[in-house]
């Protein structure tokens, strides 16, 4: 019993220790399962523990301080102070929240008898010791509260240092210098390393086989041992991608519905499960035959781990490249580059294995400083390249999906380059390249725990993506296949944003604990927005934030719903003209905004009344620094109520003719006759002259001047005007069309007619008809339509007819 509890022990030990080296890959995966469990372990013990006596936590306090001065305690160690101090600051914040709850049924109760008298008056004797009697309870019960929270200021100080002292341990181990590759002597000591590690290997299977355990069931565990190896050799070379071809091809057979979706998913996971019997099978092996080296035992341990870690890279690949699956394919790449983009993941997936394997002996402390930097190097240099050939993919595919009507089959490099770089496929592309590059960087400088920092985690996290977008996509299609919509349509807006806020939710703890944070961090930030920050008597947390947004966007459903009935059923069989059903629409849609936020805040239970004396001190600032925007929003106000302009309204401001198109809370567009859109503020409309053309009537003057020649016959003129006007169709009858003789002009005899018109819009087309008729009407009745005539007078004409004679006469005589 003795040997095997030393025999269970150690191998505790060893798992301990392969958890911190495994963490980087394996934490994105156990993350969410690790913390249900950490939170039902901490609700049990919590329930179950015993509030520690005061001088227990202040001597827990004082252990603290001295691990935190000393900085020379072990990083377990300051996890232990840090949890039990996190013990003790959740004890002291129940004793708050239940004293708080005492203490206002005390404090209602002592509002309950009113305001004290003031000083010098006397209140009725019972009043007075009741009063006495609650202040005196209300002292006792915050007493403890009071105690609480200094402990708690107390506690929490303790754990912020701790965690700075965790943080600086954790940043040591990684900026770590060992020898750099670069260096001949490093590789002279890196293979003799690697050299006594050989022989040490081989003596400790030497020494296993020799084992009686081993040595006596060897003719029993050996077959077996070589069936397991065939057969998962064998199942992952010969049966598993002719399997998975059968099983994707007949999904590719049945597409369309939810059947379709299902053997989609269906053929997806043979990726995952037919690797995963090849690689039990080998797994299986060392078990059975219980060979243990002491010199790979951690290694041994982490075999499953690394079997994980390949087959999630060659599923990933699969899912997201996709080869020979177009329609499934989740990056828009052609088949070449897909077959591609597949062999890259399982390259990345290689590196980890291996990656993990050199961890794993350091765990062992199989090799020394120089053995681990020549090792190093290559890995990173593997894991460089890939990245960089991985970025250009993800850039190219970004390029593709840019330009539109392009598929990656006929976009070549040339067009690929001209594309706009942009898009977070870009910008992870940089990143990529970027931590590819540093990581060459640091490992030839010998920072080989800096590089793994650098390649490892982005690795992890380019995979987490590409699960996420697996995850957007599988979503979009249960939409699809639910609503028996076409995948090409379009997913409503709501969806994809709520889509993308549940991912960003889950796998951005899982990406901050890839990149090193840890989960204590994450449980502090949860704790945070769990228990919300305080604005003054505001407290702001997740749920509160989360009952805000939803019953806000409730109320905005609800008002844009009782908008459409409107628009569509009611105010269609009113009476009302076009402007006032907008203004009547414009007015519910703010009325309901202005309640759904009422109602949200209230529901949330967030206390606004501490903002008043800001509000106050912001009014001012509004009324000096925000004046023209309020002087905006008001006039948008006094236009909507009193409309003296509406839609669909031709008015004159600020020199700009045109149709009125939209009254806004701060601006109105205008369209004027040259199709351009022209934004007045309100205040314009308002504090200016606005000519209104269509405010009260369509009905309009139009004034057409007309000159005819002197000696013309003015009663003919006038018949042919007054003519021309009663003709045409769009002039009103009455008032009567009218010609008036306005002058006698430079060079004719000026005429006005004057007419109304039927629809003042027309006013354009009325004038140029009128100018048409009545240029005919005067040609043939022989009257003269002038233009301007001036007379020249030359002065000394007789002198200057001289002197061109002359000239004249001396060019002949040359």
């Amino acid at each position: 019993m003795t040997a095997q509890a030393d025999q269970y022990r150690q191998g505790l030990s060893i798992f301990t220790q392969i958890k911190s080296a495994l963490r980087p890959v394996l934490i994105s995966a156990l993350f969410l399962l690790g913390l249900a469990a950490g939170t039902a372990y901490g609700q049990d013990s919590r329930a179950d523990t015993v509030p520690e006596p005061q001088t227990a936590a202040q001597s827990l306090f004082e252990r603290a301080v001295t691990a935190i001065e000393e900085q020379t305690v072990r990083v377990q160690t300051l996890e232990l102070l840090r949890e039990q101090l996190v013990d003790v600051r959740e004890e002291n914040a129940a004793i708050i929240k239940d004293g708080n709850l005492a203490s206002d049924l005390l404090s209602a109760q002592l509002d309950s008898l009113g305001s004290p008298p003031p000083e010098g008056e006397e209140e009725p004797e019972g009043v007075a010791r009741r009063r006495a009697e609650l202040r005196n309870a209300l002292a006792e019960a915050e007493a403890p509260i009071r105690e609480a929270r200094e402990s708690l200021r107390h506690v929490e100080v303790l754990i912020r240092e701790l965690d700075k002292q965790l943080r600086l341990r954790k940043l040591q181990d990684v900026l770590e210098r060992y020898p750099s590759p670069l260096a001949i002597s490093t590789w002279q000591d890196g293979i003799e390393e690697i050299g006594l590690f050989r022989q040490r290997l081989w003596r400790d299977i030497e020494r296993e086989l020799d084992r009686p355990s081993v040595s006596k069931q060897l003719n029993r565990t050996g077959p077996i041992a070589l069936g397991l190896a065939l057969f998962g050799v064998g199942f992952l070379v010969f049966l598993q991608i002719p399997i998975s071809r059968f099983v994707v091809g007949y999904a590719e057979r049945r597409r369309g519905g939810g059947k379709g979706l299902l053997l989609a998913i269906a053929s997806n996971f043979t990726f995952l499960l037919l690797p995963a019997i090849g690689a039990a099978a080998l797994v299986a092996i060392l078990p059975i035959l219980d060979i243990r080296p002491n010199a790979v035992r951690t290694a041994v341990i982490a075999l499953p781990a690394m079997a994980v870690v390949m087959i999630i890279a060659h599923w990933l690949g699969h899912t997201l490249f996709a080869p020979g699956q177009h329609r499934w394919r989740l990056l828009d790449l052609s088949d070449a580059e897909a077959r591609h983009g597949l062999r890259l993941c399982q390259a990345l997936g290689v590196f980890l294995v291996l990656e993990l394997l050199l961890e794993a002996l350091e765990i062992d402390q199989a090799f020394g400083p120089a053995a681990i930097s020549i090792l190093s190097a290559p890995l990173i240099f593997l894991a460089a390249a890939l990245l960089w050939l991985l970025a250009g993919m993800l850039k190219r595919n970004e390029a593709v999906s840019i330009l539109p009507g392009t598929s990656g089959e006929d976009v070549t490099d040339e067009t690929a380059d001209q594309t706009k770089d942009s898009g977070f496929l870009l910008f992870l592309a940089l990143l990529m390249r970027g931590a590819a590059v540093l990581a060459v960087v640091v490992v030839l400088a010998g920072y080989i725990q800096l590089a793994r920092v650098a390649s490892i985690p982005m690795i992890v996290t380019v995979a987490e993506l590409g699960f996420g977008y697996l995850l957007y996509h599988l979503a979009r299609q249960v939409y699809f296949a639910v609503t028996n919509k076409e995948d090409t349509e379009r997913v409503p807006v709501f969806l994809s944003i709520g889509l993308v806020c549940l991912l960003t939710l889950v796998f951005a703890p899982l990406i901050a604990l890839t990149w090193g944070a840890r989960a204590t961090d994450i449980i502090e930030v949860g704790r945070i927005l769990y228990n919300g920050v305080e604005f003054g008597d505001i407290r702001l947390s997740l749920d509160s934030l989360i009952i805000l947004f939803v019953v806000f966007g409730l109320g905005v459903v609800v008002t844009r719903w009782l908008q459409n009935i409107l628009k569509t059923s009611v105010l269609p069989q009113t009476r009302m003209d076009s402007g006032a059903r907008n203004a009547v629409l414009t007015g519910v849609g703010y009325a309901g905004l202005t309640l759904a936020m009422l109602i949200s805040v209230s529901t949330a239970g967030l206390n606004l009344s501490s903002l008043a004396v800001v509000a106050g001190a912001l009014s001012v600032g509004i009324g000096f620094g925000l004046q023209t925007i309020v002087s905006n929003f008001v006039s948008g106000i006094i236009l909507l109520i009193e409309r003296p302009i509406k839609e669909g309204d031709w008015i004159e401001v600020s020199g700009q003719s045109g149709y009125v198109r939209k009254i806004s809370v701060r601006s109105t567009r205008i369209e004027t006759f040259d199709r351009h859109d022209v934004i007045i503020p309100n205040s314009d409309l308002i504090a200016g002259t606005v000519k209104n053309m269509t405010l009260s009537s369509k009905t309009g003057r139009l004034i057409l001047p007309v000159g005819v020649a002197y000696g013309s016959d003015l009663e003919k003129v006038k018949s042919i005007l007054l003519g021309a006007a009663r003709a045409h169709s769009s002039i009103a009858l009455y008032p009567m069309p009218s010609v008036l003789f306005s002058g006698l002009g430079d060079s004719s005899l000026d005429f006005e007619l004057r007419c109304y018109l039927k629809d003042v819009e027309n006013i354009l087309t009325v004038r140029s008809d009128l100018y048409f008729t009545i240029y005919n009407e005067l040609g043939k009745a022989g009257i003269e339509i002038p233009f301007p005539q001036r007379d020249l007078h030359l002065r000394d004409i007789d002198r200057l007819v001289e002197a061109i004679e002359r000239r004249g006469d001396g060019e002949r005589s040359t």
